[in-house]
């Protein structure tokens, strides 16, 4: 969304005027169907699509269209995901749950310890730089095209992680952004020993694990949204 440049005395109730260019993609054709901005409370306005076939398009609501947006709210959603375990964090992209990425390889419950070093040391895997009774993850693995047919489906994705220390239930940490104000929590599950590798060679080493999580829907709640609407072509 551009920034909004409009002069004071265009601001009503500090809400201020603000144009909006929309970049959408239809997967099927539509009969009908329109862009809404809404909240939790209504629907700001409404702007038919100029487009409604398959594929990539774009929407510009101009300067003579243009709605009301709350002063100093986010215009539009943060693009970084934040989430935490134990002794472990990261923050990708949100566009990595659903788009292939070097994140996006195989599955985590199909892990495959790694080659030993020729002449140098004992086979091993992620769990050795772990000891005792340490909480944390050393990769994950986010399975897009389930997560495509998630959403399609109108369900959360998920992000699958390899570490130490995983019981059911034990909560992950989420949250918008690199530096996230607050945190949402969801539970792990489906967790599994995929290796005992270094565990065999060092007692002190935990056993690797595999789990999985559900992103929270928190993090993907905001203020002020935009959403099309439509009907599907017969």
């Amino acid at each position: 969304m551009p920034s909004c440049a409009a002069p004071l005395e265009e601001l009503t109730a500090r809400r201020r005027l603000c144009p909006l260019r929309v970049v959408y993609d239809l997967k099927q054709n539509l009969s009908e169907g329109h862009l809404e901005v809404f909240n939790l409370l209504h629907v700001e306005a409404q702007y038919p699509l100029p487009d409604l076939s398959a594929g990539t398009h774009t929407l510009d609501i101009t300067e003579k269209e243009y709605f009301y947006w709350p002063e100093n709210e986010q215009t539009v959603p943060d693009p970084m995901l934040f989430f935490s375990l134990g002794t472990s964090a990261t923050t990708i992209a949100v566009k990595q749950l659903w788009e292939k990425t070097e994140s996006s390889g195989n599955s985590v419950y199909d892990y495959k310890p790694p080659p030993p070093p020729k002449e140098i040391g004992d086979p091993t895997d992620l769990a050795a730089p772990f000891r005792g009774d340490d909480l944390g993850f050393a990769e994950f693995n986010t399975p897009y095209k389930h997560n495509l047919e998630m959403r399609d489906s109108g369900y959360l994705p998920e992000i699958e992680i390899l570490g130490v220390g995983f019981v059911e239930g034990t909560p992950v940490e989420c949250g918008k952004g690199a530096n996230p104000e607050k945190f949402f929590t969801s539970p792990l599950r489906d967790v599994r020993v995929v290796s005992t590798l270094a565990d065999d060679g060092d007692e002190t080493i935990p056993v690797l694990k595999a789990a999985k999580f559900t992103v929270p829907s928190g993090v993907f709640t905001y203020r002020s949204h935009v959403r099309i609407v439509g009907k599907l072509s017969p």
